[in-house]
């Protein structure tokens, strides 16, 4: 069972609703949209995006890596962790 098994709807329905918004900025580029506007939707489908990863990422700490902590291989799951965390920040 996946962590974030309990939020797959609220995820899923914030997918469905990014997957809207990008609907739109393509529309709007297609019809030649002014470019303020356009760059003001991709940073609220950014944003949206973040919401999501931020919500995975919670679940997964507060799952897989709180489950992994009992175990031999805990220093393991933090490193991948931390590796996680530096992705989903692009740092």
């Amino acid at each position: 069972m996946a962590s974030y098994e309990k939020d797959i709807d609220k995820i899923l329905a914030r997918l469905k609703r990014i997957e809207g918004q990008m609907r739109g900025i393509q529309r709007m580029v297609k019809d030649g949209k002014y470019c303020v506007d356009i760059l003001t939707q991709l940073s609220s489908a950014i944003a949206a995006t973040e919401k999501v990863g931020l919500i995975v990422l919670k679940d997964h700490i507060k799952g897989c890596v709180r489950d992994s902590m009992t175990g031999k291989n805990a220093d393991e799951r933090i490193d991948e962790l931390v590796v996680v965390v530096e992705r989903f920040l692009k740092t």
